[in-house]
């Protein structure tokens, strides 16, 4: 996953920027009907005028199967284009009992 960095606050320019989690009764589930597992919501704060300026799942795997069609589509391209790698020898170990 992508990191993305903020300097300063978009809304009054503060640099002034914390990280702050939510969990519990706020974390995001990937499926509303028999999403179990869910993770928590990580949110950049402006320390001056309190805005949450960035927010992202910790953990995005538990989304995958839920893509939307055009957002499976897109993954299948991208994994597509992605050069593939060359398989290398394998080693086969044989254990006498």
């Amino acid at each position: 996953m992508k990191q993305i960095v903020f300097e300063e606050c978009p809304y009054c320019h503060s640099k002034l920027l914390a990280a702050g989690y939510q969990n519990d009764g706020g974390a995001v589930y990937s499926d509303f009907r028999g999403g179990v597992f869910g993770t928590a919501v990580q949110h950049t704060v402006c320390i001056e005028c309190g805005s949450i300026v960035y927010s992202r799942v910790l953990r995005v795997d538990g989304f995958k199967e839920f893509l939307t069609d055009e957002g499976r589509e897109y993954r299948e391209k991208i994994e597509k284009e992605k050069p593939k790698k060359k398989k290398e020898g394998i080693l086969e170990i044989i254990v006498d009992d």
